[in-house]
């Protein structure tokens, strides 16, 4: 855990462990979050797709946009926004659409990562 001023965040990763343009993955009490560095800065997101629940870091990360590898949907790992949604067809299989996802605010601090959990 973090210092008494920033008590909601955690490390969870060396910031060197986290590399321009890949996805790392870490789990904080149980829900796995992905990171990713990019244009040098590190970002954090649920690690798994709204959609049907897919692990997005076994997906294809594209710049800023990771595809989820069971049914194509795209978010923007910045924002955690939708980029491209899955088909129609399988909205209507599935009931289900995605929709956004849990972004997490990053700190770095001696050389670590740490997100803000709350």
């Amino acid at each position: 855990m973090a210092e008494a001023g920033d008590r909601l965040f955690v490390t969870v990763a060396k910031e060197d462990d986290v590399l321009e343009g890949s996805m790392f993955s870490v789990a904080v009490s149980g829900r796995p979050i992905l990171l990713s560095k990019i244009g040098g800065r590190i970002y954090a997101v649920d690690a798994v797709c709204s959609h049907m629940f897919g692990y997005l870091p076994r997906g294809k990360q594209e710049g800023c946009v990771v595809t989820c590898p069971i049914h194509g949907a795209q978010y923007d790992i910045t924002s955690g926004e939708v980029v491209k949604n899955v088909g129609a067809l399988m909205k209507r299989a599935s009931r289900r659409e995605a929709s956004r996802l849990q972004t997490y605010e990053v700190q770095l601090a001696s050389g670590e990562v740490r997100i803000k959990t709350q």
